[in-house]
Parts: C-alpha cells; structure tokens; sequence
C-alpha cells in the first residue's frame, strides 16, 4: 500500500504541484480583487476567468489521474501510453514465456496435442481475457466433445513466416501431433523489417513539441491519437507496403519455397497440417484490395495438401468496425476469434472423434 502511494505522490508530483499553485492563485486573487477597488463588472469577469482556468487544471488533472492509472485500452501500433497498462494488466507469460498456461515436455497417453503458431492475432492481441482466443475455444470445444486436446498457443507479435518457423523448430521437441498455422498477410515481410518501421516511426509524431506532451501527458496522448488521422493512414501504409510484395515476384517465389520447405519437414515427421488465413479487417468492404492474395495463397497451400481456412468469405460482408479489439487495434475482436474456432473445430473434429 505504502510503495503504492509513495509511487503515485513521485509520479504525479507535477500536477499535484500545479493544481495546488492553481488553487493558492485563486483564492489569492479572489482575495485581492475582492479588496480592491475595480469596477464590479471588471471584478467578477476577473474571477470568472480565473475560475475558469484554474477549473481546467483541476479536470485536466483528473482525467490525467484517471487514463494514468485506470483506464486501459489495446493499441495494434503501440502508439498509445494506455496499451502498456493494458499489457500489463492482461498478459501473463508462461514457463516458454508464451501467452498460455504453462507448457510439459511429456506428453500423456491419448492425448493429441496441438500447436497453433501464428504471430500478434494467435497471441490474442486486443483479446483481454486468453480464454476468448481461438486457440483457447478450440481445446474448449474439443475437450467437451470427448476430444482429449491439449492446444499449445505458440503466438508471438510481431512474428512473419520465417520466424515462426524457427520459433517452430526451436519448440519441435514438445511432439505436437497438429500444426494449426494462422496466416496473416503481413507474413511474407522479409527478415529485414526496414520498411514497415520506417512507416510506423515517421507517423509517430507530428513535431519535437507533440513527442514531449504526448510522452508527458496521458490524457493528452490519449485525445492526440483519438482525433488524430495519422492512425488510420499509417494504418493503410503499412496495407498497402505488404501488399506490393505479394505483387513482386522474386519476393513471392522466396516467400512459397521457404514455406514449402517447412511444410515438407513438417510432412515428413507425419504432422497434420492446417492454415487459417486472417483478412485485413479494416479493409474489409466492398473494394476489398487483398483478394488475390487471399487466392494465391489458398491456391499455395491447397497444392501442398495443406487444408485451408480463409475467414474472408464469412468476414467480406461484415462491417469492419465490428469485427476489431478497439478504435487503435485493427486486431480481430472476440467475435471474429469464436468464428475461427468455429471453422477449424469443424475442419478437424471429423478426423479426431
């Protein structure tokens, strides 16, 4: 309790400091105009203005108090100061430091057991509780139907292809007898991420001045990307820089003889193999520019045998902003998370019952 305390008088000093100078400056003034000898019209448009002021500090404070400290929300750039506490406060890590409950090398009698690799959506970003993840209703659904599933998250944000592959062969020894790969089409990003952090770092921040409000100011920051348009174009940037790559041939054809080469070990070692491709949500609409990715990519897969599940075709009529954590993360919602459960309980269940 005490550290609590002596954290918050430390952290909020500046404030507590203002308000407090506010506060004596209003009663000083009211003290001095009241004995002074000023028109009373002239008095009391003084007051009023200072009241004003000192008002706006007082709830400016306020609010800072409560986005400081209570509110959180998910942010899919990790722009806002608000994403840290909402990280803290709703990721645990495990004894693979995963997003999951702690993983055993020994695997019991029976039981199948399942990998689900994938990057920030497999990991449940903007997905407070892990228990609504795909992954999680999956081995929920399994289990009540007599399935006896263990289903390992193996999420990572951030990850594309090639490092979920190494993450995979890093984790191999855990003997998983199903790989469920969720593709995102942000996955052919090459190894050097130059790109996508050029994008993300140059809209960060309009000037010098907003950096230092922004990183000082909760609240502030909060409202700056709350009616700021930067969020959503860097947003389309980044759409758009990937999706030039599935239109580059050479980076295409690098792209499928990695994955190839993954799924011929995976193949030879007898492991199952299914790909659940995630749209970008927030094009979803009517002029949605990703579809022949979408088409390519099932066309990939489907020449390996692999099974697919693309979300597009139950997601294209959809609104968009239904089917997101939040305002700030693009990341799919709980809804979306269920319909995928949905999809891949149906596409697996008939080979394991």
């Amino acid at each position: 309790m005490y550290p609590r305390i002596a954290f918050f008088f430390k952290d909020f000093s500046l404030y507590l400091i203002v308000d407090l100078i506010a506060v004596l400056v209003f009663i000083s003034s009211v003290f001095f105009l009241v004995k002074s000898k000023y028109a009373l019209n002239v008095k009391k448009i003084t007051i009023a203005v200072i009241f004003s002021l000192v008002s706006t500090a007082l709830i400016f404070s306020i609010f800072e108090g409560y986005f400081r400290y209570i509110y959180d929300e998910s942010d899919g750039l990790g722009f806002l100061q608000v994403n840290k506490r909402w990280q803290e406060r709703h990721v645990v890590y495990n004894n693979f430091f995963k997003r999951d409950r702690d993983f055993k090398v020994e695997k019991s009698a029976g039981t199948v057991r399942v990998g689900v690799l994938g990057d920030s959506i497999t990991f449940g970003a903007g997905i407070a509780d892990p228990k609504d993840r795909f992954s999680d209703i999956l081995q929920k659904d399994f289990r009540q139907n007599g399935i006896n599933a263990e289903i390992y998250n193996l999420g990572v944000p951030g990850l594309d292809s090639h490092e979920e592959i190494k993450l995979y062969q890093d984790l191999s020894y855990l003997n998983f007898d199903i790989i469920v790969w969720q593709y995102f089409l942000n996955d052919i990003q090459p190894e050097d991420k130059g790109g996508p952090a050029k994008i993300i770092s140059q809209d960060a921040y309009s000037s010098d001045l907003m950096s230092v409000l922004n990183k000082n100011s909760t609240f502030f920051d909060f409202l700056y990307w709350r009616f700021s348009s930067k969020y959503a174009t860097t947003f389309d940037q980044l759409g758009s820089h990937y999706l030039q790559m599935y239109s580059d041939e050479s980076i295409l054809k690098s792209h499928e003889e990695e994955l190839s080469k993954f799924i011929g070990e995976l193949k030879e070692k007898d492991k199952k193999i299914i790909v659940i491709i995630f749209p970008f949500i927030e094009l979803i609409g009517p002029d949605y520019p990703a579809n022949y990715v979408h088409d390519e990519m099932k066309s990939f897969f489907n020449s390996h045998d692999i099974e697919v599940v693309d979300l597009l075709s139950d997601l294209k009529d959809s609104n968009w902003k239904k089917l997101v954590a939040s305002k700030f993360d693009t990341h799919p919602n709980e809804k979306v998370h269920k319909l995928a459960a949905e999809k891949l309980y149906e596409k697996l269940y008939p080979e394991l019952k």
